[in-house]
């Protein structure tokens, strides 16, 4: 088994690059499930995150002092996220000794976001990948003021994080797992096979969030599905994929309760036949709940306020409702 140091950089006194999301949030999620995942194979991680640094400069020296404090690591990995406006996902190296796992990861990472692969680079001005002892890599996982990447990193931090785990062993976690790995507290959920034909369709399931999620949540309530009592919280929780469910008996697709291009069709179908048809009169409006619903509130009781008021209904009372 191999030592490695994994850190998410910035962080609430630093802060990173902001647009739909927040860098320092994002990607300590992401640096949470590759740990997770690397541990879950026996190996030895060190989580090198600094949340005390009150400058740039004292966040990254902590980071590389607390890097550099351990021996014998294979290899050091800075989770980051990129702004600017462009799109895709990036990993930067100090010199050629890292190519293969650089590729690697990056490649994977790719393969499941389905985002551009903006390739690799070196860069021997990084402050970590400069000062490092042990050979490191820093990615960019996405663009924080770009929507769609945004969304996907944010609904799929934690298969991220697997796919950085996998691309530095170079093996498949799940098959590791089995072999020397049986235990139920450390065993991680299989997930369909790469070589599936219907991988590549699959947007959004079970377990992920983010604020993509949440747009989904919304979508399906606007097309008359309820995802439960939360609303549109940002987790595809068991309600949010029993409606799923429901939308794809209803258009007679494979009842999976995962989001794929096919479901995707089919909800827009919905949500267009819901907008054609006629408003009811305001009669139909469904009558107070007795409780009280203010500013804070979620759930079916606030959807109706929001429909009511003909307003955009995510199931949550914030400013505008």
């Amino acid at each position: 088994m191999a030592k490695y140091s994994i850190h998410a950089g910035h962080n609430a006194n630093v802060p990173g690059a902001q647009g739909y999301i927040r860098e320092e949030v994002i990607d300590r999620q992401i640096k949470d499930a590759t740990i997770k995942y690397l541990r879950a194979v026996g190996q030895t991680v060190y989580d090198d995150t600094d949340e005390q640094g009150k400058t740039q400069n004292e966040n990254l020296s902590s980071i590389v002092r607390k890097i550099n404090a351990h021996s014998g690591l294979a290899l050091a990995v800075s989770i980051h996220l990129n702004a600017g406006g462009g799109a895709g996902i990036e990993v930067y190296q100090y010199d050629s000794k890292t190519d293969t796992v650089a590729a690697r990861v990056l490649n994977k990472i790719c393969a499941v976001t389905r985002l551009r692969n903006r390739g690799p680079k070196k860069n021997q001005s990084l402050y970590v990948l400069r000062h490092s002892k042990p050979p490191a890599i820093l990615f960019e996982c996405g663009f924080v003021d770009t929507k769609t990447d945004a969304e996907i990193v944010t609904a799929k931090t934690d298969v991220i994080g697997k796919e950085i785990a996998e691309g530095i062993l170079g093996k498949d976690i799940n098959k590791e797992n089995q072999s020397s790995q049986p235990s139920k507290s450390t065993s991680v959920k299989s997930v369909p096979s790469r070589t599936s034909p219907n991988r590549s369709d699959i947007l959004f399931k079970k377990s992920d969030k983010g604020f993509a999620v949440r747009t989904l949540q919304q979508d399906l309530i606007k097309a008359g599905y309820s995802v439960g009592k939360s609303g549109a919280d940002g987790v595809f929780g068991p309600a949010t994929e029993n409606a799923v469910r429901v939308l794809q008996k209803d258009y007679k697709l494979l009842v999976d309760g995962i989001v794929g291009a096919k479901t995707r069709a089919a909800l827009s179908k919905a949500l267009k036949k819901k907008k054609e048809q006629p408003k009811p009169p305001d009669s139909a409006v469904a009558p107070y709940p007795e409780t009280l619903i203010k500013r804070g509130s979620s759930g079916k009781g606030v959807e109706r306020i929001q429909s009511a008021l003909s307003i955009h209904v995510d199931g949550i009372f914030g400013a505008k409702t």
